[in-house]
This record gives C-alpha cells, sequence and structure tokens, in this order.
C-alpha cells in the first residue's frame, strides 16, 4: 500500500508558522520509517482549512481516486479538513474502502472503524474554527470600542509591534497629506493625484507605484482624520491624525457632491473675481478663436450682457487702473509677507523631503 503525506500550515504569511510544514514533514517520515510504510509524495499547504477549495488537498484527493495512493498520513486530522464539505468527503471515501487507511501521529483510522468517532472529530475541528472566529471578531471590537485598530494598518501608518499601536509613518505621511491637499483644489482626479505623488517620490513597500484605487481608498477612509470605520460603524481612533476634520469632509464633498464643479481644464485669472454690474451674476470667461473673452453668465435669465464678450487684455487695462490707486500700508505689507513666507514654507519642506525620498530611491536603485 501506498500513502501520501499531507502537511498544511493555516496561514500563507511566511513570518508565521515558518517551521510548521518541515517539522510535520519530519515526524511523519519518521512515523513511516518506522511502521516500514511506503511514501508515494509528501504534499504540503499553506493554506487555512475552514473552506473548500484547497488546490493541494484537492491534488491528492485526485491521486488516491485515481489509484495511484491509497493512504493518508498526517500530523493530526484537522490538518485535513476543519470544514463539513472536505471532511464528508475523506469520510465518504474512507468509507467506500477508496482510502484504505488514515494515519497520524496519534491514532490510526481503517474503513472498519465507527464513521461516528470521524465525524466527532471533523465536527471539533469545525467547532474549533467558528468559536476562533466568534472570539476574534468579539476581541476586534473590544479593541476598537478603546480606540485601537485590530487590522493592518492603512497608507501613512504603520503597525507598532512592541506596543501594538498604529504609529504614523513619517515617510508616507507627508504624501498622504498632500494627496489630499492636492483633491481639494477640485482642479485634480484620482489618476492626477496618483502620478504627481509617484512623481513627487511616493512609493509602496514594494517600490512599486501607488495606483489610484489605492489613492480612492485612501481619499474615502476617515481614518487619516482619526475616525476608525468597522462594519458600518464608526469610532473614534487614538492614533495621531495625519489631516482634520474639516479637510476630510471637503473631500467627500467633492468626491461624492454630484453638482460640484469639474475640474478646471483652462485657466483664466480674472475668472470667479468678477461680476456684471447689471445683474450682479458671477462673469465666466472662455476661448474664442485663440483669445480670452469674458462674459455675464446671466444666472438670474433677465440680462442680455451676455451676449456682449469683452477681451482678456481690455481687462487688464481695467483691473490695471483699480490696483494703482490701492495704497497698503508697510504693516499690512509685513503681515502678507510673513503669511506668504509661512505658507512657502511648509511647502519647501516637503519639496526637500520628497527629493530626499527620491534621492534614497536612486541610491538604491543604482547599488
Amino acid at each position: 500500500m501506498k500513502y501520501l503525506i499531507y502537511c498544511r500550515k493555516s496561514t500563507e504569511n511566511e513570518d508565521r508558522q515558518i517551521q510548521s510544514l518541515d517539522s510535520q514533514e519530519n515526524e511523519l517520515r519518521r512515523l513511516a520509517e518506522a511502521q516500514g510504510l511506503e511514501i508515494l509524495d509528501v504534499l504540503k499547504e499553506s493554506m487555512s482549512a475552514k473552506a473548500e477549495g484547497r488546490p493541494v488537498f484537492k491534488q491528492m484527493i485526485e491521486m488516491i481516486m485515481r489509484g495511484k495512493a491509497q493512504g493518508i498520513i498526517c500530523w493530526k486530522l484537522d490538518r485535513l479538513a476543519r470544514n463539513m464539505i472536505d471532511g464528508g468527503k475523506i469520510m465518504d471515501l474512507l468509507g467506500k474502502s477508496i482510502i484504505k487507511e488514515i494515519k497520524t501521529f496519534e491514532s490510526t483510522h481503517l474503513p472498519s472503524d465507527n464513521v461516528l468517532m470521524l465525524a466527532v472529530h471533523f465536527g471539533m475541528a469545525n467547532q474549533f474554527v467558528r468559536d476562533l472566529s466568534v472570539n476574534v471578531k468579539r476581541g476586534n471590537r473590544a479593541k476598537l470600542e478603546k480606540g485601537g485598530w485590530p487590522h493592518h494598518a492603512p497608507l501613512g501608518y504603520y503597525n507598532d509591534k512592541a506596543t501594538k499601536t498604529i504609529q504614523i509613518h513619517k515617510e508616507q505621511a507627508k504624501y498622504v497629506s498632500r494627496a489630499f491637499e492636492l483633491y481639494s483644489t477640485g482642479s485634480y482626479g484620482v489618476k492626477q493625484v496618483a502620478d504627481i505623488l509617484f512623481d513627487e517620490g511616493f512609493r509602496a513597500k514594494s517600490g512599486k507605484k501607488v495606483y489610484e484605487n489605492q489613492i480612492q481608498r485612501l481619499l474615502d477612509s476617515p481614518f487619516s482624520s482619526g475616525l476608525m470605520v468597522s462594519n458600518g460603524k464608526y469610532y473614534e481612533g487614538n492614533h495621531t491624525s495625519i489631516i482634520s476634520r474639516n479637510m476630510f469632509d471637503k473631500i467627500q464633498y467633492l468626491m461624492h457632491n454630484k453638482s460640484r464643479p469639474r475640474p478646471k481644464r483652462l485657466f483664466f485669472p480674472l475668472r470667479g473675481f468678477l461680476s456684471c454690474n447689471n445683474c450682479g451674476c458671477a462673469l465666466t470667461a472662455s476661448v474664442k478663436k485663440g483669445h480670452h473673452y469674458y462674459y455675464c453668465t446671466n444666472g438670474r435669465g433677465n440680462c442680455n450682457e451676455h451676449k456682449s464678450y469683452l477681451r482678456e487684455i481690455e481687462l487688464y487695462k481695467i483691473i490695471g487702473k483699480e490696483l494703482a490707486s490701492l495704497q497698503i500700508t508697510p504693516e499690512k505689507i509685513e503681515i502678507m509677507y510673513e503669511s506668504a513666507k509661512e505658507r512657502n514654507g511648509s511647502k519647501a519642506v516637503y519639496a526637500e523631503q520628497a527629493i530626499e525620498t527620491l534621492k534614497k530611491e536612486l541610491g538604491t536603485l543604482k547599488e
């Protein structure tokens, strides 16, 4: 009789249970040698057994159905199945003597055995998964209510394993803030924001571009403003926020309000500052034969001035005369200067940090 050794660990993460498959194989090989069993093949799988659809398990069943092997050696029955469909399949094949023997480290199961005992083993394995799921969900809810985040940290943050908290990722946080800032202007779509951030040095952990679907999730999530959402319920987070609540609310309005203005593809310097002297409606602008013209929007529907167009160059002359008559005190100039310096200083810091990030990436690529 030929046997298949089946080894399984519950997670695909290489950092966890890394020794599990090798230790299972070594122990089961020793068991086979001690009992003089012929091993046809060793099958290994890194996948949870709580649901059907494991490819290596399916391969094992197909090999047994074709008669290549007649027995299975595994560490415990819960390595074979933790769901009733796969468990029922094993029980059916054993009951029909297609599987002639299942050996575990603790016991041996034969077609002549009481099938009820096998059902109890698989039922206990399935119940363990159910209980574990309930306990994990309860633990997650408790952590959320205390302001903690029980899942993987989103963009701009990282999981601090030492304190089991969420901390700001200094490299990513500046780009997260920049993404909200760009979108809040109303002049950039999600794809454009992703392209600009990529040009400025924003990369995923893998070193690849952060694409628009990830930027979309970032802008849609209130996590960066200090709020957490789980199963449709909002929780106040203990983590430090990257943006303000007002900024997040503004982004949501721009993103989901259907009546919001579309991004401006043409720049008219005076649009938004001028109104019609006849009806009070705003002046808008358009390009005609290569020239910029301003005209009344006629929003109230009772003005004939919208039929008249004014060249932008003529408007500059009028605006120039008005500006020439303004008197600005030295105190106001100083206040404006300090304000502009502070505003541009924060942009300069971001630009310097972006350049540093790109230099690091360049150095890595050269290495």
